[in-house]
């Protein structure tokens, strides 16, 4: 018995070892260094592969045929692990310019994500999660719940749809006309390695979107990148708009599906459905959903994320872990920002301790929630790199694009030397330091609830009184319209309270009012326990987060750039009202007031249409406006006006917003240097808007060289054709004639 138990053993010792040499020679062979002993002929590395595979299976059937899956699956990992650290070192490290097919670098990656899978299922120690039929979920939800919600996505799905071809969005033509189909080109080539096609990264833009190329198929021919963009160049613009539009509008409005799923398992249906009315009325999120950006669907990966991971704190499941995993690994793949739920997924370790019904164990605590984290870390980077092809290929990009991107290396080192920090304090000195400090916060979380709510509570104060006195101490718009230069001129904390105004004045009032009602009740002493007051002071926390992170990366946060707090701010506002409606004593008072709320939400909509990122609320000040930093709002109108001019199409017309250029029939360009207007033909009409004022006048300044005062043409009331962008004068776009302006 002990003969046989050793010569199985040996055997798979000796497969393991054929493996780690054949690999060794395969590589040496592809690589510019060759080893002079290896074969000849590449097919006997492949024959030795096969074998080897036989071998592994007939073993395995043969001795441990009656082992379970986890063990099998362990063994043969093992038995790879020798080839494994070759082929890392291999392809990634030492000869990293080796070519081999791209299956052998898909399948060192996909070791990796076998191992991490194997990780998670032995380290976590899930409870066992209820199983409900869909129809028994309908039925629990009631008639009138049903209702609600599917009113709800028919105001998202007819704003959302409505005429969504026609709008030039910003920077939305990289997508379209070149990232979108150089992708699937390339993956229709195999060609990997430039699957990279921004540095968001956007993937999920583009797979999205990209069905959008099933009515548009791509000519592969072309060699150079910058033409791939003429295979719609010649297409009917709108058209093309809303193919590649629509999928992502739709992916947004099924999604509210999910958020009322998430929601409710985590504050009750009430309180997600009240939710779901104020994200599908909101008209920010509704704007984002109709432009090809990242941050169109980063708004729906990101805080379903968090509420995901949140709902696995809560039930500790399988589903919830891998549900905020991938999510997490979505959001990355959608934009390198998403990096800032990491750290926030990091500090829920010690606040969720806080919450705890007594004082746990530390060390027992903190293990646990290691082993929760890195999890979730580990599902979110095989997700990453099972949907980024790149990173089949280029093992590093795996790292570039998540831990290691661009958003989180500036605060990197004070991340990594804190956790080394408190890994080391865990397991060497059973948190010694660490525990002293988790109790004392324990005892006293209700002073950090009221510091941290109270910090919210005072921003957005001085953000009102600020505004009301016609921005005596900072200059909100100003800061706002140059969000990544502010930082030369103004303090951290100018910056850092700028961050508050298009949160606040970009939401509907009654969410404010309703904001208002949350944090007034997560302060009151007598409600601090409550589940709902434990997710507030997580979600403000999150957006303090966010705002130091941006502040911190000398960022200011415009409306695009915080698209993903806004579903955050609902949901809070969401609890304020629910608690509101609790006291009035009529049996239909929530169906009522959720009525009444979706038909407000819906009357904004329509009035502000289509324009819904020019939307500002009533209560900021007429002089003002929020999205200073517009992503092309007015330009179609402004095309459609030239076009019914006489002789449009020989019309040579100047604009500041390049949106316009894709739905004029004349010639239409977009410069401010001298040599361009002596070279240009003779300008018939300027085209110029509030959003890039500040930027053109900043240019134009001081050259006196131009033929044109841009100074008097942007000081000028006498118009040819104007419109104002979320019924704002001060959010304007303007057609003037060029003959005026001559210096």
């Amino acid at each position: 018995m002990i003969f046989f138990k050793q010569t199985k053993y040996q055997l798979l010792t000796a497969i393991s070892a054929i493996l780690a040499l054949n690999s060794y020679f395969f590589i040496e062979r592809k690589s510019t260094n060759a080893f002079p002993l290896i074969f000849d002929n590449i097919n006997i590395h492949y024959l030795i592969y096969i074998l080897c595979l036989g071998g592994i299976i007939w073993t395995t059937w043969k001795f441990f045929k009656n082992e379970s899956i986890t063990q099998l699956i362990k063994k043969i990992l093992l038995i790879s692990l020798p080839t494994e650290i070759i082929f890392i070192l291999g392809l990634y490290i030492i000869h990293a310019e080796t070519k081999v097919h791209f299956l052998f670098y898909f399948l060192t990656g996909f070791y990796l994500v076998i191992w991490a899978l194997f990780f998670i299922e032995t380290k976590n120690k899930f409870t066992q999660s209820e199983k409900i039929s869909p129809s028994k979920w309908l039925k629990n939800q009631g008639a009138s719940t049903l209702l609600l919600l599917f009113l709800a996505l028919s105001v998202f799905g007819y704003f959302g749809i409505n005429k969504i071809e026609n709008y030039a969005g910003v920077d939305e033509p990289l997508w379209t006309l070149d990232r979108i189909p150089y992708f699937w080109k390339n993956v229709s080539e195999m060609d990997w390695e430039n699957t990279s096609i921004s540095d968001k990264p956007g993937i999920t833009v583009v797979i999205l979107s990209g069905l959008g190329l099933l009515d548009h198929p791509v000519s592969y021919h072309y060699d150079d990148k910058k033409e791939l963009g003429s295979f719609v160049a010649q297409k009917d613009i709108f058209t093309i708009n809303k193919d590649f539009r629509l999928p992502i509008v739709m992916f947004c409005l099924f999604s509210l599906i999910l958020f009322y799923i998430f929601i409710q398992e985590l504050l009750g249906k009430k309180v997600a459905i009240l939710s779901v009315i104020f994200i599908s009325t909101s008209p920010m999120l509704i704007g984002m959903s109709r432009i090809v950006n990242p941050d169109a669907i980063l708004w729906v990966f990101a805080p379903l994320t968090i509420l995901a991971y949140l709902i696995f704190l809560k039930k500790e499941t399988h589903f919830w872990l891998y549900a905020s995993g991938i999510l997490l690994g979505l959001s990355l793949l959608t934009k390198y920002v998403a990096n800032i739920l990491y750290i926030f997924f990091f500090s829920l370790i010690f606040l969720e301790y806080l919450f705890k019904n007594s004082q746990e164990n530390v060390f027992q605590y903190l293990k646990k929630s290691f082993i929760q984290f890195f999890s979730v870390i580990l599902v979110s980077l095989v997700t990453f790199f099972l949907l980024f092809p790149e990173t089949w290929v280029n093992l590093k990009k795996l790292f570039t694009g998540t831990i290691l991107s661009q958003a989180f290396i500036t605060i990197a080192p004070i991340f990594i030397a804190l956790s080394l920090f408190l890994t080391f304090d865990t397991f060497v000195l059973k948190n010694r330091i660490t525990q002293p400090i988790l109790n004392f916060f324990f005892k006293n979380k209700r002073y950090l609830i009221f510091i941290l709510s109270g910090l919210f509570l005072l921003f957005i104060v001085f953000t009102f009184l600020n505004t009301y006195l016609d921005m005596r101490w900072v200059d909100f718009e100003n800061i706002l319209s140059s969000p990544k230069t502010s930082h030369r001129l103004n303090s951290f904390l100018t910056i850092f309270s700028a961050n508050f105004y298009p949160l606040i004045f970009a939401s509907l009032p009654i969410v404010i009012f309703g904001l208002f009602s949350t944090i007034y009740t997560t302060l009151n002493d007598r409600l601090r326990n409550k589940p709902e007051t434990k997710i507030t002071f997580y979600f403000i926390t999150f957006i303090l987060l966010y705002y130091f992170a941006s502040t911190f990366n000398e960022v200011v946060s415009t409306i695009r750039y915080q698209v993903i707090l806004y579903p955050l701010l609902l949901i809070i506002s969401a609890l304020g009202i629910y608690r509101l409606t609790r006291f009035i004593e009529y049996k239909y008072v929530f169906e009522t007031a959720s009525f009444v709320l979706l038909i407000l939400g819906g009357v904004t909509l329509f009035n502000i249409k289509p324009h819904y990122l020019g939307y500002a609320s009533f209560l900021l000040p007429e002089n003002y406006i929020v999205d200073v930093k517009d992503m092309g709002d007015g330009s179609y109108e402004a095309a459609q006006y030239l076009n019914s001019l006489p002789d449009a199409e020989k019309l040579f017309v100047w604009t500041d917003k390049s949106g316009v250029c894709t739905f004029f029939i004349g010639k239409c360009d977009s410069f401010y240097d001298s040599l361009s207007f002596q070279t240009s033909p003779k300008i018939d009409y300027f085209i110029i808007s509030s959003g890039r004022q500040s930027k053109i006048l900043n240019v134009t300044q001081n050259k006196n060289s131009l033929p044109y005062d841009f100074k008097k043409i942007y000081n000028s009331q006498k118009t040819e054709f104007y419109l104002h962008i979320g019924n704002r004068e001060k959010n304007y776009i303007k057609v003037l004639k060029a003959e005026n302006f001559k210096r």
